[in-house]
């Protein structure tokens, strides 16, 4: 185990790995879609969380758009496209790490959950329609600088779960 490191360290850490191992042999790019499908819109990113924090859904929006325009072969566009993918994020959550008596919370961790569904237009259904979530630990004495790198690599995270999903169905 790797001791020393936070949890979110070793998270990131593994995170990177396993990110550096699968470059090697999968390709986002690669043509696994259908050939029907050459455009893909992006719906407006709907919050639901009622979490307040408008730089999050942004974030989300922006992070999607330059994921799809940089690293696939579907050709992004908006108004009609062969498909559709329509993200909502559901909720977000600062929960208390676990804090004994006598001892002063340190850590918080931020919980996002999402929802997506990839839509084929072009045959009119729906490829899929999926949950995702992630979590990120933050140091409460970082304030809202802390909260926000936490919410940011978690959504970046999210961003790959998403783009990693569009694929994997084919």
């Amino acid at each position: 185990m790797m001791t020393g490191l936070s949890e979110s360290a070793q998270r990131l850490l593994i995170t990177l790995c396993v990110s550096c191992a699968l470059a090697g042999c999968y390709s986002f790019t690669g043509g696994a879609l259908p050939p029907h499908l050459r455009t893909v819109a992006l719906s407006p990113v709907v919050d639901n969380s009622g979490f307040g924090v408008p730089a999050y859904r942004e974030y989300l929006v922006q992070r999607l758009l330059e994921r799809f325009q940089r690293e696939t072969a579907l050709q992004l566009v908006s108004g009609d496209a062969d498909a559709r993918l329509s993200v909502q994020l559901q909720s977000i959550r600062e929960v208390t790490v676990t804090v004994r008596p006598g001892e002063r919370e340190r850590e918080r961790r931020l919980e996002i959950q999402l929802t997506a569904e990839f839509y084929d237009a072009v045959q009119r259904r729906t490829v899929w329609r999926r949950s995702f979530a992630w979590s990120e630990l933050y140091d409460i004495s970082g304030g809202q600088a802390a909260r926000d790198r936490a919410a940011f690599a978690a959504l970046d995270a999210l961003v790959e779960n998403i783009a990693s999903a569009v694929l994997a169905f084919w």
